[in-house]
């Protein structure tokens, strides 16, 4: 039997549903100290445990012998440092790499900012630092740790490469997405982009690099095409300045996204663009990039990112915001060509088909329950 460790993310409820049947071998445990959910929302045979707990988390450490392996979902908290310093040799351990584990350590965050956004920065934390408004540094996991992992469950070997060489760990890799083709689309998988309209990045992170994106916008924006920037989660202090700067920049065309949205009401505002623009230097905003491929919008992403490397190797078409953005294109903002789409949707459905996908988890099932 596989215990996952799941937390209060939208991502739990998709993770109970790919593996809740008798074959997947599986049950899960939600680690939350509070009986109010943000984003899980199934409530069927999942144990809860309150990480704060000293008696409960004993517990539960006690039972992990009864398992042939565990699987984290993702290293942000203090009890996957429990749960790794006492889970038994015999038992495996997978670990499902979200990216801020890896991409959001102090020491390299940092690196992943453009000169534009490490200045922004910059500015913010004298500010903070005069008002003597420091914050707290948010959980890492200690760095010898990743050694305890066997596997690291990711669908993007780029990813997976860099772990290991930062790391200097032994884990493998093994192929896992929790959002198939079908959860991803939804109810526009048969339909196009139809609209003019231009999207920039994804949260309001810092690792958008958001003032490059919004000059590689000037550079493609028409009349009567609006800028669409979410940033309905983040940090507030950059979302205000974001919006303060976006009008400045685009006035009446500029549209901030300040509210979460539903992901068929999201999906929709990305099927009114034709051109979306994500100057990440880190692997972010995934779900919304292949949303964006599959309708055939004209995606932009930054050569610095191992995304960009990614879809290029599966053979992607996708273009490069260093290179590609100041090439002439036609004097209405265009989408991909019926040809190019079609294209796009036959290399991603080959992998993130759902019944694709059901079979890669039945094989992690299979290797985690397997006698080592």
């Amino acid at each position: 039997m596989i215990l996952h460790f799941l937390s209060d993310e939208k991502f739990s409820d998709y993770v109970i549903d790919q593996f809740s049947e008798p074959e997947m071998c599986s049950e899960f445990v939600l680690m939350s100290d509070s009986e109010s959910r943000k984003f899980f929302q199934n409530d069927g045979t999942v144990k809860q445990v309150n990480p704060n707990d000293v008696e409960e988390m004993a517990r539960l450490v006690g039972s992990l012998s009864h398992y042939s392996a565990i699987v984290l979902h993702g290293l942000f908290f203090p009890w996957c440092e429990t749960v790794l310093r006492n889970v038994p040799n015999n038992v495996k351990v997978a670990w499902v790499f979200w990216g801020g584990e890896i991409y959001g350590r102090k020491d390299l965050k940092n690196s992943f900012l453009s000169k534009r956004s490490k200045l922004l920065f910059g500015i913010h934390q004298l500010k903070k630092r005069i008002e003597g408004k420091e914050g707290k540094e948010s959980y890492e996991l200690p760095l010898e740790l990743f050694n305890r992992i066997d596997y690291c469950l990711t669908d993007i070997h780029e990813d997976f490469k860099f772990v290991i060489n930062y790391t200097q760990s032994k884990m493998k890799e093994v192929w896992y997405n929790y959002y198939s083709i079908n959860e991803t689309i939804g109810e526009l998988r048969n339909q196009c982009v139809e609209g003019n309209n231009i999207l920039v990045g994804n949260s309001s992170s810092l690792t958008c690099n958001h003032l490059d994106g919004f000059r590689a916008a000037k550079k493609l924006h028409r009349e009567n095409s609006e800028i669409i920037v979410p940033l309905g989660y983040g940090e507030p202090w950059l979302r205000n300045y974001l919006v303060k700067k976006g009008i400045r920049m685009f006035g009446r065309w500029f549209h901030p996204l300040v509210d979460f949205m539903p992901r068929d009401e999201y999906n929709k505002l990305i099927k009114s663009c034709s051109v979306v623009i994500m100057p990440h230097y880190r692997p972010q905003a995934f779900g919304n990039i292949i949303t964006a491929l599959w309708l055939g919008s004209r995606v932009y992403v930054s050569e610095d990112s191992p995304l960009y490397t990614f879809f290029k190797r599966i053979g992607i078409i996708l273009f490069s915001i260093e290179t590609d953005i100041n090439r002439t294109i036609s004097p209405k903002v265009l989408s991909l060509s019926v040809e190019e789409r079609e294209k796009n949707r036959s290399i991603l459905a080959s992998l993130y088909e759902k019944s694709v996908m059901n079979r890669n988890n039945q094989k992690m099932v299979t290797l985690l329950e397997k006698n080592s």
